[in-house]
């Protein structure tokens, strides 16, 4: 049988929509906080029962729930081209940033194993109505965490090398964009039956630099990709010119209303777009705002989420009664 979120994601029009969750086998899970208490975010990454083990971890608390998405981090591709990334509590830090790197330098694909073999083990562990999905950073992500060496509040360095030096920047774009398109098709080829490029810092730039610089590359990477169905998640905006992106669909940030994206792109599946503050304020009020997203997207290929990843602080009693409400 072909999953239902698989189905939704070719755009097949269903009943109620699948659901699946950004960040939803993560810290707001007491199961995974256990393994936490033993375990490094690195040994999680790369031990591959481990990774498999917390992917599951959702799906069994939440049977409703459509889909798996791989335990992994957008940045082993800066670690597979020699940033020397470290994973501490207060957040990802490289060891060597991108300007300090020959752009030509070769992927180490053997970064890329453990997830390989995670992808294999939770495809084997999962019954068949349930999708397995896969993801990347984007390459305009992926170059301003490389630039800035960490997370930033604005991402003054890398905004500003894309015009103090777009023949290098343009030439990372090019490199970042091959290497996400690389690694979501081996997630493919290892059972991802979907895939998420994230462009978690896409609403950083201005118009003009999102056109120019991180929608071309992103358009390099999709248009890679061709065994399984593609989303795009430009966090923060979901500007016209999307339109003829290679992708089936995007992932629509909580900003952006679910009936703008419907109207914009009729042509597209549309996954979102709860705010996950929207399950801080209690079920009453989650349950509310996901019973309208869901209203508004009746008659079209819809995929319910959030508007972006999971809060630790939620409580997953009040997620399930979202997921209970969304599936009826």
């Amino acid at each position: 049988m072909t999953a239902p979120l698989v189905r939704a994601l070719r755009g097949e029009v269903l009943p109620t929509p699948p659901v699946w969750f950004m960040r939803q086998a993560g810290r707001f899970l007491p199961e995974y906080r256990a393994i936490r208490a033993k375990a490094t975010f690195e040994d999680l990454l790369y031990d591959s029962d481990l990774a498999a083990e917390v992917t599951l971890q959702p799906v069994r608390r939440f049977p409703k729930l459509d889909g798996a998405i791989i335990f992994s981090d957008i940045l082993v591709i800066l670690d597979a081209l020699g940033c020397g990334v470290v994973i501490p509590e207060g957040g990802p830090r490289l060891t060597t940033t991108l300007d300090q790197i020959d752009p030509d330098i070769l992927l180490d694909e053997k970064v890329f194993d453990s997830v390989q073999a995670a992808l294999r083990k939770v495809r084997a562990a999962l019954p068949p109505e349930k999708a397995l999905l896969g993801f990347a950073g984007a390459p305009w992500t992926l170059l301003a965490y490389g630039l800035e060496g960490k997370g930033s509040k604005n991402w003054v360095r890398a905004k500003a090398y894309l015009h103090q030096e777009p023949v290098k920047a343009r030439k990372w774009l090019d490199r970042l964009a091959d290497a996400a398109a690389r690694l979501l098709n081996l997630h493919i080829a290892a059972g991802a039956q979907g895939v998420q490029l994230f462009d978690t810092w896409a609403g950083e730039l201005d118009r003009e630099d999102f056109t120019e610089f991180a929608l071309p590359a992103a358009e390099r990477t999709l248009a890679q990709v061709t065994d399984a169905p593609r989303l795009y998640f430009p966090r923060g905006i979901l500007p016209a010119n999307l339109a003829s992106l290679s992708c089936e669909g995007f992932a629509v940030s909580w900003q952006v209303p679910m009936a703008e994206a419907r109207d914009l792109f009729p042509g597209k599946v549309l996954q979102g777009n709860l705010d996950p503050t929207s399950l801080l304020a209690g079920e009453a009020v989650a349950v509310r705002k996901a019973r309208a997203i869901v209203e508004t997207m009746k008659g079209r290929a819809h995929v319910f989420n959030l508007g972006h990843g999971l809060l630790p602080e939620t409580d997953p009693a009040v997620l399930g009664a979202v997921i209970d409400a969304v599936k009826g």
